[in-house]
């Protein structure tokens, strides 16, 4: 009797303690991705605010403001730890583009790229391939070095108005964080009133870094 009593009490006490372990690992599933997605701080000092627009671990941006609204944001663009958003600004305009597709228009656009490479000389590497890029297509009109909220940039400020181009005018600004490319460009049409110079400086200003979340 005492033997089956013993028995019934480790069954018992099976049954309490199973579901207790449980609830823990659903506890940490919960919050493994959520420490991996998100860094503690931000490489400028700032706490980080999860409200940001992440791409990827290791980079969020602020709402830019000045009329800029979100349009997409591909969390993998190309499934290889590439990322991709777009802001617009103003009222989209339909337009046939060089492969006779309806596209909509807007009079200026900010892309922003996360580029993965396999280790930090790639990533350099990877920078200015796309800085000579855009200076063949482009007319560049100012080559510069910058810092936005501590983080150094290559700037082109450029003409790249074309038959295929409906944007006249545009800045570039190129940049490298451990294994990846950074890539910033703000175009805009004639109509387009504002400084772009001022407003992708705005922007930098509002993107945030994450080092310890970069892959070790």
């Amino acid at each position: 009797m005492r033997t089956l009593r013993r028995i019934w009490l480790f069954i018992m006490q099976k049954w309490l303690i199973i579901p207790i372990i449980v609830a823990l690992i659903a506890g940490v599933a919960l919050l493994i991705p959520n420490l991996s997605r998100y860094p503690s701080r931000a490489d400028d000092g700032a706490a980080w605010d999860r409200n940001w627009e992440m791409l990827g671990t290791v980079l969020g941006v602020e709402a830019p403001g000045n009329g800029f609204t979100l349009l997409n944001n591909d969390t993998a663009l190309a499934g290889d730890d590439t990322y991709y958003a777009s802001w617009v600004s103003g009222e989209a305009a339909d337009y046939i583009n060089a492969e006779g597709k309806h596209v909509d228009l807007y009079p200026a656009q900010i892309y922003l790229l996360l580029y993965g490479c396999a280790d930090e000389a790639a990533a350099a590497q990877a920078k200015a391939d796309w800085m000579a890029r855009e200076e063949e297509t482009y007319a560049v009109r100012e080559r510069r070095e910058k810092a936005h909220n501590g983080q150094s940039y290559s700037m082109l400020l450029y003409d790249c108005g074309s038959d295929t181009n409906p944007y006249s005018r545009g800045i570039s600004a190129f940049s490298t964080l451990g294994s990846y490319t950074v890539i910033a460009e703000l175009t805009c049409t004639d109509a387009f009133e504002g400084d772009e110079q001022a407003l992708l400086a705005d922007f930098l200003n509002g993107c945030h870094y994450g080092s310890d979340n970069l892959k070790k």
